[in-house]
């Protein structure tokens, strides 16, 4: 057996869980910078459009501050190897708590408020809604990847049985 075509397929597996893992990851801080900057830059019409929500008026002024600083700090945590798990653990949680809110406000509400940020304003619901269960999955996607491949994306080689 060849020990060294062994080693060489473990170390393009890895990178290839790595190159998973940082590919989500840079979307998603992306996603996640664009739209908590957005979000403060335009505070006061967050705020504005969560007191027109039928279910979050109640809480306006804390969530107009908690979530784009969520956003933030969960592309802090995207950003750091060390705390990239936990980062997509997080985005996991944010965007199906949204989603859920989303659904929730498609069926019951008349008219939805829009709170989107910039280019996804453009979005129809139906679209938003789709958009985020596929950043849902991308995010699964990095949470697995991180746990596939070891801490610096390499393994070391196999000992040398002779």
């Amino acid at each position: 057996m060849n020990l060294n075509k062994t080693y060489d397929t473990e170390v393009t597996f890895n990178r290839r869980w790595k190159l998973l893992a940082d590919s989500t990851a840079g979307l998603l801080i992306c996603l996640f910078l664009y739209t908590g900057i957005d979000k403060l830059y335009h505070q006061s019409q967050f705020k504005d459009a969560l007191q027109k929500s039928p279910v979050l008026s109640g809480y306006a002024t804390l969530l107009a501050w908690s979530l784009p600083t969520s956003e933030l700090f969960i592309a802090l945590l995207l950003f750091m190897p060390q705390t990239r798990k936990y980062g997509f653990k997080a985005s996991v949680v944010l965007l199906s708590a949204f989603t859920l809110y989303l659904s929730y406000m498609m069926v019951f509400a008349p008219k939805l408020p829009c709170m989107c940020a910039g280019l996804l304003e453009s979005l129809s619901w139906r679209m938003h809604l789709a958009l985020n269960v596929v950043l849902i999955v991308i995010s699964i996607l990095g949470l697995i990847a991180c746990g596939k491949r070891s801490n610096d994306g390499t393994r070391a080689p196999p000992a040398n049985q002779g």
